[in-house]
């Protein structure tokens, strides 16, 4: 029984994680006079891993199937964010520029959005502010959670946070927190 009541807790606080942690008061403040994000314990990147990226199966905003499997031998930038969350939504234009830029050199760019409303805030979202023009799914915990355990303890907790990941499907870098374009350009590169 106790067991059961610490699952429930567990699964309790974990679910709030992408609403309550994200886009905190600190969380992906800008220095506006530089390129570069202004540096913070939640802004660290990896320095690569092994690690291989869990396979998930979510639904993309017609309802469709979206596999990260589906891009096996492409190097996939995987963007989770949300459309209330501002430094998430200043990275988007980064993502449409990327998947211009690169798609024809292997790249795809999947955003997988936490947003509570699901389809219906990413629909108003591209109404209301730009389009995303790349594949966007609708997260489900246990997708977000097993992500979420992919970054180190501190930096846990926050949105956007952003896996890239090569051709075999191992993670080579994470960052957590806003970022300019050419940190993604310099970390997709070399991989394409």
């Amino acid at each position: 029984m106790k067991s059961v009541i610490i699952s429930v807790i567990t699964f309790l606080l974990v679910l709030t994680v992408p609403f309550s942690a994200g886009c905190g008061e600190d969380s992906g403040k800008v220095d506006d006079s530089t390129k570069k994000a202004k540096p913070a314990e939640t802004t660290t990147e990896s320095t690569g891993s092994t690690v291989k990226a869990a396979d998930f199966s979510l639904l993309d905003t017609n309802g469709k199937p979206v596999k990260l499997s589906d891009y096996t031998g492409k190097v996939v930038l995987l963007d989770f964010w949300a459309t209330w969350c501002p430094p998430c939504v200043k990275e988007i234009p980064h993502f449409n520029e990327l998947s211009k830029e690169y798609g024809d050199k292997g790249l795809v760019v999947l955003g997988i959005s936490t947003d509570r409303d699901g389809v219906t805030a990413v629909e108003k979202f591209q109404q209301e502010r730009f389009s995303i023009d790349y594949t966007v799914v609708m997260f489900d915990q246990e997708t977000f959670s097993t992500y979420q355990s992919y970054l180190p303890k501190k930096e846990q907790g926050g949105i956007p946070f952003t896996f890239i990941i090569d051709r075999e499907g191992v993670i080579r870098d994470h960052f957590v927190g806003y970022r300019d374009k050419d940190v993604f350009v310099d970390a997709i590169k070399p991989l394409l």
